[in-house]
């Protein structure tokens, strides 16, 4: 297949609205698990709506992590199969791929290594745009903890000091799993059309900006 590009960071790094403009004013085929690129896949939109509430909420109660990881690895294979469907296409960026559900996963003790190590079969991309954030900015583009889930933070309830622990060690574990591809890091606490440039400039070529 052709190159795709990744782009990764961590919660309220700013990710959404990037690819939306990448996809509607700069013609990127998008891959991800949102909403609006699923058209004509409602069996990813409700595995994704129950993962966090229905799965990973229950882990060990009673849902073990492979039961757990079950539900999501169906999501992960989405990603991997709509990337095989774009292979022609010559702009192509997937939302955070496997990393980041990997990396957090991890963190948050669901693990399961020979599903793990499968997922780093999958093909690799072009190169990775990480967008660098604080935790402290994230937490305040959260609403102040009001838009989180149970998958954004440690601890049993929603505080900045567990959201900033998880993001802080999701920082390290997802430039670990990216190390050995082509990254740049980008500081993403810019305004949005500053970003999109910065981003721009790394995934395009110079003749097609």
């Amino acid at each position: 297949m052709t190159g795709f590009w990744t782009l990764l960071g961590p919660d309220f790094s700013g990710k959404s609205t990037l690819l939306s403009r990448l996809h509607t004013e700069h013609g990127w085929h998008v891959v991800s698990y949102d909403d609006r690129y699923l058209e004509g896949s409602p069996l990813v939109r409700q595995l994704r709506e129950t993962w966090v509430d229905g799965a990973f909420a229950r882990t060990g109660r009673p849902y073990s992590p492979e039961l757990v990881l079950a539900v999501l690895h169906p999501i992960v294979l989405h990603l991997r199969d709509e990337l095989a469907r774009a292979a022609n296409r010559e702009k192509v960026v997937v939302d955070s791929y496997y990393y980041k559900l990997l990396a957090k996963c991890a963190l948050l003790g669901v693990e399961h290594r020979e599903l793990f190590d499968y997922w780093r079969t999958f093909p690799r991309p072009t190169g990775v745009v990480y967008l660098d954030l604080p935790s402290a900015v994230g937490w305040a583009r959260s609403g102040g903890g009001h838009r989180l889930n149970a998958f954004e933070y440690l601890g049993a309830e929603p505080t900045e000091a567990g959201f900033a622990r998880l993001q802080d060690e999701l920082r390290g574990a997802l430039l670990k799993e990216v190390a050995e591809l082509p990254l740049t890091v980008l500081d993403a606490d810019v305004p949005p059309a500053s970003l999109l440039a910065r981003v721009r400039e790394v995934i395009e070529p110079r003749a097609a900006r």
